[in-house]
């Protein structure tokens, strides 16, 4: 996935439905468990946002999951475009983490790595916390180094998100992302459902005149829908 820095690349892991412990890139801790549990997944999705900046057009993904009690470990792979029919460039993220209690409130503290092929972009390395409180819960990147190549720097970023459950089905989140001279915010409302053996997802988002994303002026102050479906076994 292309992130926000050097060409105002947003930085981005799809969400899907299909995760069936810890989701992707650490966001969301899952639910502690008292046995160990493995799950596969797969999703689709109609097109690639998140954090509140576009990445790419529609893209499939797949993943594994392990928890083990309040430890959980994964990965996540999915497709970022191509250089040729048969050449596609992959995202392959690793994360684990560990579910605990803080002051009585559910929380988790995890690492996330993202690494891609075909030189799409550079790795990106975070360390997330998030807390769950019943009427809303937060997910953040304590700390987030982009390795820049090419003879630029690296560089740090930070992201922090509100999540407000609504109803069972229907959520919303306010998220920011900062990252060198990167700084914006952007709202979403998502929408769940059980559909076609799967999980049907539907999000609807807009983000400021800071969220530039793969073709940044078009992706800035932008109202945006993403349909997905996710299927774990």
């Amino acid at each position: 996935m292309r992130k926000i820095f050097n060409n105002a690349f947003a930085s981005f892991l799809i969400v899907t439905m299909t995760m069936g412990t810890a989701q992707a890139g650490g966001e969301t801790a899952s639910p502690e468990s008292s046995g160990s549990n493995l799950t596969y997944n797969v999703g689709f999705t109609t097109a690639y946002w998140y954090r509140g900046a576009f990445q790419n057009d529609s893209a499939i993904s797949f993943g594994a999951d392990y928890e083990n009690g309040s430890f959980y470990l994964g990965t996540w792979w999915v497709d970022v475009g191509a250089s040729s029919l048969h050449d596609p460039s992959m995202e392959i993220d690793l994360y684990t983490g560990y579910n605990f209690d803080l002051l009585g409130v559910p929380s988790y503290l995890g690492v996330t790595g993202y690494y891609y092929t075909d030189e799409f972009d550079q790795d990106y390395e975070e360390v997330n916390f998030g807390m769950d409180f019943g009427l809303a819960s937060f997910d953040s990147v304590i700390y987030g180094d982009y390795k820049a190549g090419n003879g630029n720097a690296s560089s740090d970023y930070g992201h922090f998100k509100i999540n407000v459950p609504l109803t069972d089905s229907l959520g919303y989140s306010w998220q920011t992302f900062t990252g060198g001279s990167i700084h914006y915010a952007s709202h979403e409302l998502d929408y769940s459902m059980p559909a076609l053996g799967g999980d049907l997802g539907i999000v609807i988002g807009h983000n400021n005149d800071g969220g530039a994303g793969a073709t940044q002026n078009s992706d800035q102050d932008t109202t945006y829908a993403t349909l997905s479906i996710g299927y774990s076994f």
